[in-house]
């Protein structure tokens, strides 16, 4: 799904859209949609406010993200416009699920369908590190049944073969999947994803995720002529707290600070892609080198 430039931060936040308008006043304004990453409602209305124009609902993203509750979920939906997806992993670790575990992804599919989100996020791998197939069949079933769109997240950076794996989703008919070319961060992985955006040709989308910052979101769109970025553009939050017990607030994990979507971030980043955008649709691979280091 994409939006058009201007209609994403008008529907956000019309204050936000009127501060940034000269900057997509260019005549031929590119299609750009942000997704944000966001674990809170705190995170999910900065997001929403900087002009996101979709969001991957998940808790606990210290250990790469985990199915939100059911109450954030419902409470996400009531306070945001923009498309919610959730994500559907049920523990931390690999992505080879037993069928225990793939019961209880059943259930929360069904469950976040009913609240009425747009979306899942998910992905399903089997003991050789190749996507399980049947697996993923029956989980693209499911969505179909409720309306839910599908998106093939990060597990597809832990397969053996990207190219393989790539095929596979496009069989099944998964309409896009999350990646950083199989590399720890976009940048990285930046070679993985051209060539992935190439073999793509329109049969699904690539939605390049991992590390990507108001710093090098521009370039990465300029490289890889994508319309379409994942990030979490997080900023520090200081607790309100006037006291904290600082014996156990580190073990704990009950640090007074934490890290939250930040609007400004966001919105730096659409705007920084939409002037890529419409300056230049594609730069070739053989140009990357001098455009990342500029």
């Amino acid at each position: 799904m994409q939006t058009s430039c201007t209609a994403g931060l008008a529907m956000a936040n019309p204050d936000v859209f009127a501060s940034t308008a000269p900057v997509m006043a260019a005549s031929l304004c590119p299609s750009f949609l942000f997704e944000a990453c966001v674990d809170s409602l705190f995170s999910a209305l900065q997001a929403q406010q900087g002009g996101a124009g979709r969001l991957e609902l998940c808790s606990n993203l210290l250990e790469g993200g985990m199915t939100p509750s059911y109450g954030l979920i419902k409470a996400v939906k009531e306070q945001v416009q923009i498309p919610v997806h959730v994500l559907i992993r049920p523990r931390a670790g690999d992505f080879c699920y037993t069928d225990l575990e793939i019961k209880v992804m059943q259930e929360d599919i069904e469950a976040v369908g009913r609240l009425g989100v747009e979306g899942v996020v998910l992905g399903i791998l089997n003991i050789e590190g190749h996507i399980h197939t049947q697996r993923m069949k029956e989980m693209a079933v499911r969505c179909e049944r409720l309306g839910l769109s599908l998106t093939f997240h990060r597990a597809f950076d832990c397969t053996a073969d990207a190219i393989q794996a790539l095929e596979t989703l496009i069989d099944l008919q998964i309409p896009r999947v999350l990646t950083s070319g199989q590399h720890e961060t976009v940048i990285e992985g930046i070679q993985v994803l051209q060539e992935l955006v190439e073999l793509a040709k329109g049969r699904i989308s690539i939605l390049p995720g991992g590390g990507i910052t108001e710093s090098n979101a521009a370039k990465v769109v300029s490289i890889l002529g994508v319309g379409e970025l994942h990030g979490t553009a997080r900023s520090l939050v200081k607790s309100g707290m006037s006291f904290t017990n600082t014996r156990i607030a580190d073990s704990m994990g009950m640090s007074s600070n934490r890290m939250a979507t930040d609007a400004v971030k966001v919105r730096k980043i659409i705007n920084a892609c939409m002037q890529a955008l419409s300056g230049q649709s594609h730069i070739h691979l053989h140009n990357y080198d001098n455009i990342l280091n500029s």
